[in-house]
């Protein structure tokens, strides 16, 4: 009972801890390009690419091959996630509360021309703008600004007051903590900015946000993920890994590189615990590399930090490197770059824009979970799609549709190639073979094998080469007749077929016949003793359904050939005295009863003792004014009766009588 006891509530312990386990999870919080901040309850099981597809699907974004999503770790590293790797795989913060995550650009690109969708050009944009605000992008204050009174431009739209544009400041991020500790007075920025706001008049919307990020990219540490390592003396350093390659900076100056690696120049890359290296292929410095491996021209640079920010730095360079490569790959599928006044056409034409749109809205105690890839939001209206875009959705759709379409009728051909070839070796359609709607299965003969092969230990080791030849071909014949008799025997054949199958087949056995016969010759031309070899050859009894034939000649009743007689003999078959006439006494013949053909049979076997067969038949005496097409004549062979020709003569011919 105690055992009882502990079972169940072992059990009901292990059924309480699986449905915490199904419900478990931890709640996070995305930081939007927008401001806009999504709360998430993520699974165990949920992906990083999957959480990049919730995410994207909010702004109805396309290309989401140049985003991602980063956390801040416990030692205030920026960390991104491994799109293969699951979400909390990662090492998030330990801290209590929601863990929080950003949604931003990681992957940049020479210019905003290359880009398709609208969305990821406002998204750039927004991203730029946090850049700058944040002091990720080191920029001059004359510049920050230059972009200030654009981002009012953008925003705001043209100049109406001083009082309108310093109130929209506050509330827009315009300036970043740099450039406020330059300017102590916050009202010296103000009215350096709206000096340049004024400037903008006639700007619209597209064109402020193009001149934006022109600005933006032109910027030497745009688009550069920067990562405090040290040298191998200790030295402290910026490195630097973006679209371009991997650069080396001073502490003190993330602008200008001591070192730059370009991607094409790069070899390798790899890490092991706090160390960072990469293989450079670089002929000209061969004299100031740290280490090399007996290859000319390649140089190894290595830089140390703490085991977690060497694994970002590692993560961030393969992934950088990989999308250099995809980019150099599909370049020849890339198409033009735009103009970059059509984009500016295209993003006002679009009125505000529908992330600003999201900003609005009210994102507060909204629980999304995300555990199987699905997203649901309450009151939220980034579904809507407009009109335009369904419909080109549902031309891809089709597209697709008809693409797999094609694909299932060619495979459904494949595979009822292949059902055909099996049913033609086995004799059976399988149940595999695809019919349509009322269709019958095609009818398939099974093929018969003929084919065979000759041991050379069957073959008669004979002296003579003309003897030894003989016999080859004897043995040759007898396997040809071997499969024309399978072949004639084969059911299921139409009449004409099976008409000539089996005239094929008894020329096969008349061809043998012969070759028995010229072997015989020889013999006794040699002075040797004749042997016979077709009663011991050919198999006891004809096809069967030309076994009761006991006519020496052919008949071609019925549609249907019938065996000669040469052939009937050769397979011993019973066989009464040729007929003299094809009167009653042959109608006699066919009628007679089984017994007295068994003692027929009987006595031709006891013939054998007393009467030996020649080796070959005496020539046909042709009598003219015959009607009567001739029998054929073949040897009597070890198991040809007496009775063929009832008085035994030396010559052992056979007439057909004549007809009256």
């Amino acid at each position: 009972q105690r055992v009882r006891g502990c079972h169940q509530t072992l059990s009901t312990w292990c059924g309480v801890r699986d449905l915490y386990q199904m419900t478990e999870g931890r709640h996070c919080q995305v930081q939007l390009l927008d401001d806009r901040k999504l709360e998430l309850l993520v699974q165990p099981k949920l992906l990083s690419r999957e959480l990049l597809d919730l995410v994207a699907s909010h702004f109805n974004l396309k290309e989401k091959e140049y985003f991602g999503i980063t956390f801040i770790d416990d030692m205030g590293h920026n960390v991104w996630l491994q799109l293969d790797h699951r979400v909390l795989d990662h090492d998030l913060p330990k801290k209590p509360g929601p863990a929080t995550l950003f949604f931003a650009v990681r992957f940049y690109i020479e210019s905003i021309s290359f880009l398709k969708d609208k969305t990821t050009v406002e998204l750039f944009f927004l991203n730029a703008k946090s850049c700058v605000q944040q002091g990720h992008i080191e920029v001059e204050s004359e510049t920050v600004f230059r972009l200030a009174a654009l981002i009012l431009q953008e925003a705001k739209g043209d100049y109406s007051s001083d009082e309108n544009a310093r109130k929209a400041l506050k509330n827009l991020p315009a300036f970043p903590t740099k450039t406020l500790q330059e300017h102590p007075s916050l009202a010296y920025c103000e009215d350096r900015v709206i000096q340049h706001y004024i400037k903008n008049k006639g700007l619209t919307r597209g064109q402020a946000i193009v001149q934006y990020m022109k600005l933006v990219e032109a910027l030497p540490t745009y688009g550069i993920h920067y990562y405090g390592v040290k040298d191998k003396q200790g030295i402290p350093w910026w490195l630097g890994i973006s679209y371009k390659g991997i650069g080396q900076y001073d502490l003190q100056d993330k602008v200008k590189p001591r070192k730059l690696f370009q991607w094409k120049q790069l070899e390798n890359l790899y890490f092991r615990e706090k160390k960072f290296a990469v293989e450079v292929h670089d002929p000209h410095r061969i004299s100031v590399s740290r280490r090399t491996f007996g290859q000319s021209g390649l140089v190894v640079q290595t830089w140390y930090a703490n085991t977690s920010l060497i694994k970002s730095i590692w993560v961030m360079a393969i992934s950088q490197h990989q999308f250099y490569l995809d980019r150099k790959q599909s370049k020849a599928k890339i198409p033009s770059a735009r103009s970059l006044d059509d984009i500016a056409m295209d993003l006002t034409d679009t009125g505000v824009p529908k992330v600003s749109k999201l900003t609005a809205l009210e994102a507060k105690n909204q629980l999304i979970m995300a555990s199987n890839g699905s997203l649901i939001s309450s009151g939220s209206q980034d579904s809507e799609v407009s009109e335009e875009q369904k419909k080109e959705k549902i031309l891809d759709l089709r597209k697709k549709e008809k693409l797999l379409q094609e694909k299932l009728l060619q495979k459904v051909d494949e595979l009822k190639k292949i059902c055909l070839r099996e049913a033609e070796l086995t004799g059976k359609m399988p149940k595999e073979y695809p019919l349509n709607t009322g269709e019958k299965p095609p009818q398939v003969r099974r093929r018969v094998g003929t084919t065979f092969r000759l041991d050379d230990n069957l073959l008669p080791n004979e002296e003579d080469p003309t003897l030894q030849n003989l016999e080859s071909n004897f043995l040759i014949q007898q396997k040809f007749v071997e499969a024309a008799k399978k072949l004639a025997g084969e059911p299921d054949l139409c009449k004409n077929v099976k008409k000539k199958r089996k005239q094929e087949y008894a020329e096969a056995v008349k061809k043998l016949q012969e070759i028995e016969n010229s072997i015989n010759e020889y013999r006794i031309k040699c002075g040797k003793k004749p042997a016979q070899k077709s009663s011991l050859i050919l198999p006891d009894e004809i096809i069967p359904s030309e076994s009761s034939s006991l006519s020496d000649t052919t008949s071609f009743e019925d549609g249907n050939t019938s065996l000669t007689v040469a052939v009937q003999r050769i397979i011993s078959l019973p066989a009464s005295p040729p007929p003299k006439t094809l009167g009653v006494e042959r109608i006699h013949l066919r009628k007679s009863s089984m017994n007295e053909q068994l003692l027929e049979q009987r006595h031709s076997r006891d013939s054998l003792s007393t009467h030996s067969s020649p080796y070959r038949t005496a020539e046909r005496q042709h009598h003219g004014g015959r009607s009567m097409p001739t029998t054929p004549v073949l040897t009597r062979n070890a198991y040809s009766s007496s009775h063929l020709q009832p008085d035994t003569s030396p010559q052992h011919c056979l007439e057909t009588p004549d007809l009256e």
